[in-house]
């Protein structure tokens, strides 16, 4: 009888302390998240920049959103769409990542960082949000993205 109350006192305790459930990220520690989300984000971005757009359309999920400056997307077909409509015209020589911050919140993790692009001999500075969540096959996929001018920095 003292075995099966000690064994639901320690079962109730891993259950209230969270060490008990589906805890997709548990396994990976934050620098390692970080440096997953980084690497996600400029494996992408550097097929964008290079004018192909299936860098960041394999990483967004099916109720992605996104805004930047002039429009809202919402749907993962609209934005396909979209970026099949500029498939080849975004050619950049050079760019910097700038201070890159992730966020981690559970199974969501925020990237926001500054972006310089080069090309032709003009400079364009953009701000961008990326909110990742982890899906239930453990991919990290985008549900929102937002740009936003910066000027040049």
């Amino acid at each position: 009888m003292n075995r099966v109350i000690f064994q639901f006192f320690a079962v109730a305790l891993l259950i209230t302390s969270g060490g008990c459930g589906d805890k997709k990220v548990s396994n990976m520690n934050k620098e390692e998240l970080e440096n997953t989300i980084i690497a996600i984000e400029k494996a992408a971005l550097e097929e964008w920049l290079k004018g192909n757009p299936d860098g960041y359309l394999s990483i967004y999920a099916e109720d992605f959103s996104y805004f930047d400056p002039i429009q809202r997307i919402n749907g993962f077909q609209k934005i396909k769409e979209f970026y099949e409509s500029m498939r080849g015209s975004v050619q950049v020589e050079k760019y910097e990542m700038i201070d890159p911050i992730v966020q981690v919140s559970g199974e969501t993790v925020v990237l926001t960082y500054s972006l310089v692009t080069h090309s032709g001999g003009e400079v364009l500075g953009e701000n961008c949000t990326e909110v990742y969540h982890q899906q239930p096959d453990k991919q990290w996929k985008i549900i929102h993205s937002h740009w936003s001018l910066s000027g040049t920095n």
